[in-house]
C-alpha cells in the first residue's frame, strides 16, 4: 500500500528510479530519526546512515526510534535495526566522524545521488556542505531550535550553500565577569561548570592569561591569581577522595574566597557587595528530588556538599570527570553551586531544570518541529531529486522552509517557502574557487615532489610561475612567489594524503584582458589503481581585474615591503597560517613584491633572521 501511494504521487517510471538510488543521511538524532523512517517509506534503494555518538538516556524523549535498552548502543546501528523491519531497500549504518576523510573520502560521497543533513554540529555541517559541493552532488540541510526550523536544499554551483549566509558566534563572557562580577544566572552557572567543576574533577587546566581576564584592576587580577594558586588544594582533596574535607571546601568557596572579593572595594561602587555564606551548618539534604522545585540556601548547601562528596568518591576510580547533563551527581553538584553563588551575588536562583538548559547548551527539543521538518525535508528532496512530473527542473524554483510564526517572519501561517537565492558572490566555499579532485597513486605520493605537482599544475591549467599553494585541511602555506624551500620535498614528507585540500592561485594578469586566473582548490586523494597523476579537465574561468585587485592592497604596501603575518614553521617546513588569516594574503605578499622587486630573500631566510620573533614548533 504504501509503495501503491509513492508511486500515485511520483509515476512508475519515477519511482523505479526512486528504488535505484543511493542516499546518505548524515546524524541519526531527533531530526535523523523521523528523517530515516521517511526516506525507508518512501523507498529509496539504499540509505546510509552516519552517526559518531552512542545513545543517552535524554535522547529517548525526542529520538523515538530509541528504547531504554538501547542507551550507550551507537546510535546509527540502533536507528537502522529499528527501521529494518518495516524497510524493502538496504540500510547501511556507519559509527564514525563525518568529517574524517580516511574513512568517509570524497569518492565515497560521490557514490550518493543526494545528502541529508540532520546535525546540531556547524563544524561537522560546513564539511559535509564542502563535499557536496566537491563531489557536485545536491544537499538536503536540515536544523530545529525549539518551535523553529528550517529545510534548505542546496544545489551545487546553482544555489546558496551552508555558507553563503553568516553563522551566529556563540556568546563568551570576560573571565572578571565569571569569576569576580557576576550579574545573572547564567554567569553563575557558567562558573560553577566551565571553571569550578572542570577545576575540580576535570583535565588540568592553564590558567587565563591576562589579556583574558577582561580587567584592568590590580587588585582584581592579584585576587583571581591567588585564587587559581589556592584552587591547587581543592584539587588535591578532590583527586584523592578526601571526603573528610567537604566543610573545608565549602568554606574555601562559599566565605574565604567571597570576603576576599567583598574587599576589593573598586568593583562595589556601582554593584550590590556579595555576602558570605556566614556560619552555614552541613546537613542531610531533604527526599525532594523535583528538579522544577526552588529549594532554599541550607537545602542547597546540604546537596552541593552531599554531590560534592560522591564526586570525591567517584574521582580515585575515574581519574578525571567531565561534565555531563546525563551525570545526576555532576548536574547537582553544578546546579546547588550555581545558586549558591547566585545567592551571594543577590541574584535570582533557578530550578535544576532550568539550570541543566544553560549547562547543557540546551534549547528544548520539541519532536512536532522535528517531525515537521524532516517530512518536508523528504518532500523536497523529490524535487531536487527531479522526481515530480509536472515540476520544471529550475533550482531557483525549489523552496526553502522556515517555521515563520516561530521565527517570527510571519504571525499568520506556520510556514514559509521562500525561493532559493543564487550563491553568495562572496562566499570562501562555493564562489571564490573552482573545484576538482587530484588523483595520486599511493606510490607515487612517496617520490612526488611539490615542486612536480605544481609544474604539473600549472602546465595544465595555465597558471604562471607565481602561483601560491595552501593546504587549506591544515592551513599550511606550501609555497609562494618568495618561498620555494618545499618543492623537493615528497608529498608524503608533507603528510598529503587522502583528504587533503590544497588551493592554487595566482595574480598574474593575463595579457590579453588583465584578468587573473580563478583559484582551484584540490581534494588529494590517492588511489591505488593510479600509478601516476590524474589532472581533470577544467574550464578556464579568468575573474577579478588586476587594477581592481592592486588597488584593495596597495595601502599595505606603501613603497616599502610588508612581511606576512606568518611567523609559526611546522616539523614538515610549511608556514602555518594564523587563523585570522585568509588565503588572499598570499595575492597580498606578490603586491607587496612589486613594490621592491630586488628584496629577493626567501620566506624561510627571513624566518631564521628573525629568529628571536619566530616560535618554531618541532
Amino acid at each position: 500500500m504504501r509503495d501503491y501511494s509513492v508511486r500515485q504521487i511520483i509515476g512508475d517510471g519515477q519511482f523505479t528510479r526512486l528504488q535505484e538510488m543511493k542516499v546518505l543521511l548524515v546524524g541519526a538524532g531527533g531530526i535523523g530519526c523521523e528523517l530515516l523512517k521517511n526516506l525507508v517509506q518512501m523507498g529509496f534503494g539504499e540509505v546510509h546512515v552516519v552517526d559518531l555518538d552512542t545513545i543517552e538516556i535524554s535522547n529517548l524523549n525526542r529520538q523515538f526510534l530509541f528504547r531504554q535498552r538501547d542507551v550507550k548502543r551507537a546510535k546509527a546501528a540502533t536507528a537502522v535495526a529499528a527501521v529494518g523491519y518495516f524497510s524493502s531497500g538496504r540500510l547501511v549504518a556507519h559509527q564514525g566522524n563525518i568529517t574524517d576523510a580516511a574513512v568517509f573520502p570524497l569518492a565515497w560521497f560521490r557514490g550518493f545521488a543526494a545528502v541529508f543533513n540532520a546535525l546540531d554540529n556547524v563544524a561537522a555541517r560546513r564539511h559535509v556542505n564542502r563535499m557536496a559541493q566537491f563531489a557536485g552532488i545536491p544537499l538536503l540541510e536540515s536544523g530545529t531550535a525549539g518551535f523553529d526550523g528550517q529545510v534548505q536544499p542546496i544545489v551545487p554551483g546553482k544555489t546558496e550553500c551552508f555558507d553563503c549566509t553568516a553563522k551566529e558566534t556563540p556568546r563568551t563572557y570576560p573571565v572578571c565577569t565569571i569569576r569576580s562580577t557576576p550579574s545573572q544566572p547564567v554567569h553563575c552557572v557558567i562558573w560553577a561548570k566551565n571553571f569550578l567543576f572542570q577545576q575540580l574533577f576535570g583535565e588540568a587546566a592553564e590558567p587565563p592569561a591576562a589579556e583574558d581576564l577582561g580587567t584592568d584592576d590590580p587588585a582584581e587580577i592579584a585576587r583571581i591569581r591567588q585564587e587559581s594558586g589556592e584552587l591547587a588544594q581543592l584539587q588535591e582533596w578532590a583527586r584523592t577522595g578526601d571526603v573528610a574535607r567537604v566543610h573545608d571546601v565549602v568554606e574555601k568557596l562559599f566565605v574565604v574566597d567571597i570576603r576576599k572579593l567583598a574587599e576589593i572595594e573598586s568593583l562595589w561602587r556601582t554593584r550590590p557587595r556579595p555576602e558570605a555564606v556566614e556560619g552555614f551548618e552541613l546537613g542531610l539534604p531533604s527526599d525532594s528530588a523535583d528538579a522544577s522545585a526552588l529549594w532554599g540556601i541550607q537545602e542547597h548547601l546540604n546537596r552541593f556538599a552531599a554531590s560534592l562528596r560522591r564526586l570525591m568518591e567517584r574521582m580515585p576510580k575515574e581519574g578525571s570527570i567531565e561534565f555531563d547533563k546525563d551525570d545526576a551527581d555532576a548536574l547537582e553538584f553544578v546546579a546547588t553551586a550555581a545558586n549558591i553563588r547566585a545567592h551571594i551575588f543577590h541574584i535570582k536562583m533557578l530550578s535544576v531544570f532550568d539550570i541543566k538548559q544553560i549547562a547543557g547548551n540546551i534549547i528544548p527539543a520539541i519532536v512536532t518541529t522535528n517531525a515537521i521538518i524532516a517530512g518536508l525535508s523528504a518532500l523536497v528532496s523529490l524535487r531536487v531529486l527531479n522526481l515530480l512530473r509536472v515540476v520544471p527542473n529550475d533550482p531557483l524554483n525549489l523552496p526553502m522552509a522556515f517555521t515563520s510564526m516561530a521565527s517570527k517572519i510571519s504571525s499568520n501561517r506556520y510556514l514559509a517557502a521562500p525561493r532559493l537565492s543564487p550563491p553568495n558572490p562572496n562566499c570562501s566555499v562555493c564562489a571564490h574557487y573552482q573545484r576538482c579532485a587530484l588523483t595520486v597513486g599511493a606510490e607515487r605520493c612517496k617520490s612526488l615532489s611539490l615542486g612536480e605537482l605544481i609544474k604539473a599544475i600549472q602546465e595544465k591549467y595555465g597558471f604562471s610561475n607565481e602561483v601560491s599553494v595552501v593546504d587549506t585541511s591544515t592551513n599550511r602555506l606550501l609555497a609562494d612567489f618568495d618561498f620555494d624551500d618545499l618543492n623537493g620535498v615528497t608529498l608524503e614528507k608533507l603528510e598529503l594524503g587522502t583528504g587533503s585540500i590544497l588551493t592554487v592561485s595566482d595574480d598574474v594578469p593575463s595579457e590579453n584582458d588583465n584578468t587573473v586566473r580563478k583559484p582551484i582548490e584540490f581534494y588529494l586523494e590517492l588511489n591505488d589503481s593510479t600509478t601516476g597523476l590524474e589532472l581533470v579537465e577544467l574550464p578556464h574561468i579568468r575573474v577579478v581585474d588586476k587594477e581592481a585587485a592592486s588597488n584593495s592592497d596597495s595601502t599595505e604596501a606603501d613603497g616599502k615591503t610588508v612581511e606576512a603575518d606568518v611567523d609559526i614553521v611546522d616539523s614538515s617546513g610549511a608556514i602555518v597560517i594564523q587563523d585570522e588569516d585568509d588565503q588572499a594574503d598570499a595575492a597580498k605578499r606578490k603586491h607587496c613584491r612589486d613594490s621592491d622587486s630586488d628584496d629577493s630573500t626567501s620566506k624561510r631566510a627571513k624566518l631564521e633572521a628573525d629568529a628571536a620573533e619566530v616560535l618554531i614548533l618541532d
